[in-house]
């Protein structure tokens, strides 16, 4: 069985990239199973990549390469006596150390188990080339990575992505590097995949660190549960947009130039509408896909965010979801979890 761990900062493309890369090896015959891990206290990729009908297991609450060790290796030895997939896919949390992960997973003693290259992936749209602006746990990923993957190409200038590639570089001699838009595929793309057939050879980080504390990013996730009629789909799309741009014109109040990825998910009558926003200046994606079987209607943001207070964004995600169903004149509750209180409208 292969292990593929697909890291790189939040909002660089990683969900696009597996969803991709599942379809790739379905197409060769392979059972793939993935394993995804949200900082937040819900998870909301999850939802996304298993649409495809792979086998997916969700690890949420803190981050795998250090406070989630034993969750990962239950998770990891179950999928395996459970499901016997060909392929087990991580993707870790945005400020994840990759390298840290594998070597975790190396000390488990799982029988048959080889590694992939370990891949990073970053967002040529907002990737900072000034050394002084790139935070310690992004370098370490960089650094760390066997294939540097540069996303997004279709939104920046040729000058701008030389200047990345050179940038990258220097940080990190020996990884393969590729560039592409892994929502258009291509030819480096498909390149990219089948690099993920090779095995890797790098040395596991021996060092413990936790990635939470080192990278000063503020997360809180929030769930509600819609308990008035469906909204109409044209509805659900506008709604999720206004609570996305609302939350990030406060996180821009309170950083102007916040990085980070504010995540939401609306699911209701068979329907998943997913938005998102990964920076102070971008406008919020959303995307409309089909689920199978009647869910309840429901609500999901996870932020995670880059030196805005954790205070300052529990009330701004909370505020925006709250005030735009109230707008509707929509019933529903936010769902209680283990230390948090439920509210009711």
């Amino acid at each position: 069985m292969k292990c593929m761990i697909i890291g790189g900062f939040l909002g660089s493309g990683k969900t696009t990239t597996i969803r991709k890369l599942v379809e790739y090896l379905g197409k060769q015959g392979q059972k793939t199973a993935i394993i995804v891990n949200e900082i937040g206290e819900i998870g909301i990729d999850g939802d996304t990549i298993s649409e495809s009908g792979v086998e997916t297991r969700e690890i949420t609450s803190g981050c795998v390469c250090c406070t989630l060790r034993i969750s990962m290796e239950h998770t990891i030895k179950s999928l395996m006596s459970d499901y016997r997939p060909d392929t087990i896919i991580i993707e870790p949390t945005g400020i994840a150390f990759p390298k840290q992960i594998k070597g975790n997973i190396e000390k488990m003693d799982l029988r048959g188990l080889s590694f992939a290259p370990v891949v990073n992936l970053v967002d040529a749209s907002r990737l900072s080339t000034d050394p002084e602006e790139l935070q310690n746990f992004m370098r370490n990923q960089i650094e760390e990575a066997e294939i540097l993957g540069i996303n997004k190409v279709d939104i920046v200038k040729q000058e701008r992505l030389l200047e990345i590639c050179v940038f990258l570089r220097k940080l990190n001699l020996k990884a393969r590097m590729f560039h592409f838009s892994a929502r258009e595929g291509g030819d480096s793309f498909d390149t990219l995949l089948g690099m993920l057939g090779e095995s890797s050879r790098a040395k596991s980080a021996p060092e413990r660190r936790n990635s939470i504390d080192i990278s000063g990013v503020s997360a809180y996730s929030s769930e509600f549960e819609l308990t008035s009629p469906e909204l109409s789909l044209e509805t659900t799309v506008s709604v999720s947009g206004r609570i996305l741009e609302e939350i990030r014109n406060r996180a821009r109040e309170l950083n102007p130039e916040f990085i980070g990825h504010i995540k939401l998910s609306f699911t209701q009558q068979g329907t998943l509408v997913k938005g998102s926003v990964t920076s102070a200046r971008e406008k919020p994606e959303i995307e409309v896909l089909k689920k199978t079987g009647n869910t309840r209607s429901k609500i999901k943001v996870l932020s995670a965010l880059t030196a805005v207070p954790r205070e300052e964004l529990v009330r701004a995600v909370d505020t925006a979801v709250c005030g735009q169903l109230d707008n509707q004149q929509l019933s529903f509750k936010k769902t209680e979890r283990a230390g948090h209180h439920g509210h009711h409208h």
